[in-house]
């Protein structure tokens, strides 16, 4: 069966420290925003495989566990997974010269983990109505045979910045800043672009179904959209079509003073049966 990189979700129990009931007993549990097909398409789009690991093909899973408190923020980030714990488990299991150079490529893999996880957003568990802090964990499964496809299907080894620019590296999002992420061609060409880009789901169109879907998102500083989440539905395939939308739209990031930001967004995708759109009686986007 063919392997994909993605990050799998597992609830984490607090055995030991009186938390474990706390954990379970809610009526929702806490979720990155966008849900599984965010965690996927963020990590292949944010990924860069470490040299050295690379290089060694190093191949491993890196599991974070931490807490998503009720304000959303995190905390209490450790690595309780990894192939530097593995090797550091078992010493012998290789001559010296060459413990050393898995370690360093392990230790690469565990950077790269907790760079990744600073780029993604929560929604915290819910418990009677309100939102609650829990105990979570996210693993992320490197694989070095996979990431030129990786790079070939999102366009691009590095991610690119605007020149002459500083990056904040504080992974801060912004909902105000002096600039706010902009469409390269201007916002006024925006609306022909979606137009023009735009499938109207087959179920929608056979189920009559119209609306505004809002969406709300992160532009980053390299002007790649990140946290894509609905947070007004529509249904009937929209939904979907209109986060693939986001997904092609080519951003200017937010920019404060001489700096790029990352910016949240909040934008409206119309669908409009009477409007002009493309056929999609192929079905509705996946």
């Amino acid at each position: 069966m063919k392997k994909i990189i993605f990050l799998s979700l597992i609830l984490a129990g607090f055995a030991g420290n009186g938390m474990a009931q706390t954990s379970f007993n809610v009526e929702s549990l806490p979720t990155n925003v966008g849900g599984k097909p965010e965690f996927k398409r963020m990590f292949e789009q944010e990924l860069v495989y470490p040299k050295n690991a690379l290089a060694h093909n190093v191949d491993g899973k890196v599991t974070i566990s931490f807490t998503i408190k009720k304000d959303s923020s995190t905390a209490d980030v450790v690595i309780t997974e990894s192939p530097a714990i593995t090797l550091q488990s078992n010493p012998d299991k290789l001559a010296q010269p060459a413990m050393i150079a898995a370690m360093k490529s392990a230790k690469e893999l565990e950077a790269e983990a907790l760079r990744l996880f600073k780029f993604y957003e929560w929604v915290p568990a819910v418990k009677s109505g309100a939102y609650v802090s829990t105990k979570w964990n996210v693993t992320f499964d490197f694989e070095s045979g996979k990431y030129d496809k990786i790079c070939k299907e999102r366009g691009f080894k590095q991610v690119k910045y605007l020149p002459k620019m500083q990056v904040d590296s504080s992974f801060k999002v912004y909902t105000v800043a002096d600039q706010m992420p902009m469409y390269q061609k201007g916002n006024f060409a925006l609306q022909d672009f979606i137009k023009a880009n735009l499938e109207y789901p087959r179920q929608a169109q056979l189920s009559n179904i119209q609306g505004t879907v809002m969406l709300s998102f992160t532009v980053e500083p390299s002007g790649l959209p990140t946290n894509i989440g609905v947070i007004k539905s529509v249904g009937g395939g929209c939904d979907q079509e209109a986060i693939r939308i986001i997904e092609m739209i080519k951003w200017y990031p937010a920019k404060i003073g001489d700096k790029l930001v990352r910016g949240r967004m909040t934008f409206p995708i119309y669908f409009v049966l009477n409007d002009d759109f493309k056929d999609n009686s192929a079905g509705e986007q996946k």
